[in-house]
């Protein structure tokens, strides 16, 4: 099976339907998922308010649907996914609909995280910049473990 198709299997809280809709970054379409270790997240670039959260696990990653809010923060905030605090605009609100019957009767579960879903590779900052500012005191192992525990959390929110 391609990756393709495993992703779209791997959404959790969407149709068949939606899942084919969404259009993949060829990025994304490369990667290998049997080896997947982090978190990814990506916006489609077709529908930028619609984005998806991969999250590796044992065996098959999960991915959950998300939407952005149409407005992005405006004022330094932190991602609660990978702690990692953006300047104004750097964090948006991204809802997820609850998986099953949950989901059709409108549920959402929603948290801030990095605008750009892009948290894999702002917790592998080594030191802070400008634009950037990593979780203080801890190394990139831990912040890359923290990031999985709260988007595995985040994706058990959804699916429950």
């Amino acid at each position: 099976m391609t990756t393709d198709a495993r992703i779209r299997r791997a959404l959790t809280n969407c149709s068949k339907g939606e899942a084919g809709r969404l259009t993949l970054p060829t990025e994304i379409r490369e990667l290998d998922l049997d080896a997947l270790d982090d978190v990814v997240g990506f916006r489609d670039s077709q529908a930028p308010d619609r984005a998806v959260l991969l999250v590796p696990g044992t065996g098959e990653p999960t991915a959950v649907l998300l939407r952005a809010a149409s407005n992005a923060v405006g004022a330094a905030a932190m991602c609660a996914l990978c702690r990692t605090t953006h300047g104004a605009g750097g964090t948006t609100l991204f809802t997820a609909a609850r998986r099953g019957a949950k989901g059709r009767e409108g549920n959402t579960v929603g948290t801030y995280v990095c605008a750009d879903l892009d948290c894999r590779h702002h917790v592998r900052v080594e030191k802070a910049t400008a634009a950037l500012r990593p979780a203080p005191g801890l190394t990139v192992d831990e912040r890359r473990a923290g990031l999985r525990e709260r988007a595995a959390a985040f994706v058990g929110e959804v699916v429950r």
